[in-house]
Parts: C-alpha cells; structure tokens; sequence
C-alpha cells in the first residue's frame, strides 16, 4: 500500500489529520508523518500563562492549564483548596519568610538527577520550566536552583523544597509527576523538536571548544544539554563518566568572585583552555548528524 499523503514511498505507520472537520486515519510513509507532526508543532501555540489560584491553575484568558502544569496539579487532586488559608495565616506567611525543608533526592533515576538534585534540562529546553514553577509557588512548593558567577539557575538543577512537615507528602507525589514530565519533554526534544535539542547541544560544543574564557557557572550551564545528548548517543568522545566527573568538579560557591578581576581572569583563562583541549574531538554521532545537520 502506498503513501496516502505523497504516493510515492510505501506506507509505514497510521496518523490522524483533521478534514473538513472530520478526523481521518491516514497511512503514511514516515517522512510524510514527520512533516506531519512538526507542521502540529509550528501550529502549537506557546505556553505562555499566568498563575491563578483559585482551586486549580489557568492561563491568563482563563482558559485550560498547560498540560504540565496540570498533570502536576492531579499528583494531589482535591488539595489545592488547602491553600486559601485565613486571613490571619497569610499576614504572617507574607510577613515572615518561608522556611522551606527539602526532599532526599538520593533515590531518584541518575539519569533526572545531577549529585542530590534533579536535572531539569529537558523541561528548560521545551519552554515549561517557568510553568513549572509556577505552578510549585502556587502550591507551597520550591524548585531550588543554583547562582554561580552570575547565573541564574545554572545547568537547570534544582532542590524540591516543601513548608512544614505536612507537606512533605505532598512535595513527594508531586516530585513523581515533575519526573514523569521530565521524561516526556526529553521525548520530545528528541522527536519532535530536534533543532531546539540540536541548537543546544551544538551551541554548548562550539563554545567549550573554542571560549578564551569560561568561569565555573558558565562551564556547569554548558555541560547541561550535553548530559542529555549523551543518553540519546549522540556524541562520540565523551562518556557520562567523563562528563559527571568534570561536574563534580566545578565549584560552583562563586568562591573566585573574592578574586582581583586580572587574578579571575587568568583562572577562567586557564580553565577554558583545558575545556579547549578536553572538547577538541568531541563530535556528533552519526545518528545526531542525521537528524541535526
């Protein structure tokens, strides 16, 4: 049976396409389901949102809540209610600074966590992670991030932090379903949006192997996709091992700031050249090469 989109290449797989307002199942060839599936992703509309708490999360139209934001929210079905406290509790909640507690994280996949925190790359680079966050604040929760040299949320990795022993259950169901829609935005970085996953990876690349200077924030942040990159193999030259080593590495206390500016510059300096020569024949697989280049 041929392609019923191009004619021309035998048909491989079955896709739904709206006509005339009636789904149809076509059979198609796989290119022609790709071309399918990115022209639904040009069509995507951004999710951009703003957070309201009224017993669930919406956009700012008041229409659905991102479909991460939401699978988060049914983790605890029925206990956003417990957030619209008494008057008196959020005058002292505004007055006085949470003091958050945080998750053991130790248990957790390596492949989602860097040290005791979870990585949370996929989710950045799909556009979700400010949703995300969001959607934490509205639920007394805290997705911790790293400030190294002057970067915010370096290499995406965060601690999960909760108020109150009570909400440490609830801080874990939730982390369940923050790791499940890690994994499903790495899906889809690799399948369906293979130039953002791509651009990320060869951008990192570029600068490791050529920067004059590199402080340990930046080196940390670039390292990122390239763990990523490294699951799907689609590098040669650089094992996880390797790549966690050098992570383990980087002192990331922002210590150098305390530093003359000349004196921190010869150590970033210094730094980017060892990357320089670390990175040199790092490449792309050929399977990365097929779908990126």
């Amino acid at each position: 049976m041929k392609c019923e989109l191009c004619h021309n290449h035998d048909a491989e797989t079955a896709i739904h396409l709206e006509r005339d307002g009636e789904d149809c199942e076509l059979y198609v060839c796989n290119d022609c389901a790709r071309q399918q599936r990115s022209s639904r992703q040009q069509h995507r509309p951004h999710t951009t949102h703003t957070v309201q708490i009224t017993g669930t999360i919406s956009g700012g139209d008041g229409g659905e809540a991102p479909p991460i934001v939401q699978a988060i929210m049914n983790a605890f079905e029925g206990m956003v209610s417990d957030l619209e406290k008494a008057s008196g509790e959020a005058a002292r909640a505004a007055a006085e600074p949470p003091r958050y507690e945080f998750l053991d994280l130790d248990r957790v996949n390596s492949q989602y966590r860097i040290g005791s925190a979870l990585h949370l790359e996929g989710l950045h680079l799909i556009g979700e992670l400010d949703a995300v966050k969001r959607g934490m604040n509205a639920l007394e929760l805290k997705l911790d991030g790293i400030v190294a040299d002057g970067i915010n949320d370096a290499g995406h990795v965060y601690r999960l932090g909760y108020v109150g022993e009570g909400n440490r259950d609830r801080a874990r169901r939730v982390l369940k379903e923050l790791i499940e829609q890690e994994r499903n935005a790495r899906v889809r970085l690799y399948e369906e949006l293979p130039r953002i996953f791509g651009d990320s990876i060869c951008r990192a690349l570029a600068i490791l192997q050529n920067c004059r200077l590199v402080s340990p924030g930046e080196l940390f942040d670039l390292l990122s996709p390239l763990r990523l990159a490294i699951y799907e193999d689609l590098l040669e030259g650089l094992s996880l091992k390797d790549l966690d080593r050098m992570v383990k590495r980087i002192d990331l206390t922002s210590s150098e700031d305390r530093l003359a500016p000349i004196e921190r510059d010869r150590i970033d300096a210094e730094r980017a050249d060892d990357v320089n020569r670390r990175f040199e024949h790092v490449v792309l697989t050929e399977n990365a090469e097929g779908r990126f280049l």
